[in-house]
């Protein structure tokens, strides 16, 4: 399943491997400042996860459900986490002001998925978003990195649930150790914990440098066959 980490040093930098099951995907960038995948689930294109020209940046990974957080209609205080994500990169929801946006909304899963979000804004700061759980803010001042994949970190920080994900242990380590992250260091780490077999395989990795304003990608594993998109 899919690992994601936010670097705080000299540039920011953000990685991503996208690993899926099967599901269909596409490159969305006809909004010129944003760089986003999509996924077709069967019923329509949803945005899984993206980066703009600002630093900006989201996904939307699956994760245990702990039977909270199920679906409810939209309305004035209920969101759900693709609606979150879409007001997001249509500038509804400012990310600079995303935490009091969320101490006044509930934010529940779509239908028949659980899933959780990791929103950076253009300074760094990030918040975590888990539907029947809770929040967490995580300010660009209190840790050099941050790591997501498909644990609950709430569970993690608050109900003393350990963490069993190696790849999550494996990243944190990674840039533990790291002098400085940069292009290289970056898809170097997301090659150590790529998944090449099994239910889900590692179909797209990216990363990202706010100081470059490139997005670097590759398909498949093949981390030394790159793309780029400029902003």
């Amino acid at each position: 399943m899919c690992t994601s980490f936010i670097y705080r040093g000299q540039d920011t930098i953000i990685g991503m491997n996208f690993d899926n099951n099967g599901m269909k995907y596409s490159i969305d960038t006809k909004n010129p400042n944003w760089f986003i995948v999509q996924v077709d689930n069967g019923h329509g294109k949803y945005p899984s996860f993206g980066v703009d020209c600002f630093g900006r940046f989201f996904n939307n990974l699956v994760v245990n459900s702990n039977g909270k957080g199920l679906y409810k209609r939209a309305s004035k205080k209920v969101t759900h986490t693709t609606k979150l994500i879409t007001d997001i990169i249509n500038g509804v929801i400012c990310t600079e002001n995303l935490g009091e946006y969320l101490e006044n909304i509930e934010v529940v899963n779509t239908p028949n998925w659980s899933s959780h979000n990791m929103i950076c804004d253009s300074n760094a700061n990030v918040w975590v978003v888990e539907p029947g759980r809770g929040n967490i803010s995580n300010p660009a001042k209190s840790s050099p990195f941050f790591v997501m994949t498909n644990f609950s970190l709430w569970d993690n920080l608050y109900e003393n649930v350990e963490c069993d994900c190696i790849r999550f242990k494996t990243v944190s380590y990674a840039l533990e150790k790291a002098k400085q992250v940069n292009i290289e260091t970056a898809f170097s780490i997301l090659d150590t914990v790529s998944q090449r077999n099994g239910e889900w395989v590692t179909d797209f990795s990216m990363v990202y440098s706010k100081n470059l304003r490139t997005v670097y990608y590759c398909f498949n594993g093949n981390f030394n066959d790159r793309f780029e998109y400029k902003f």
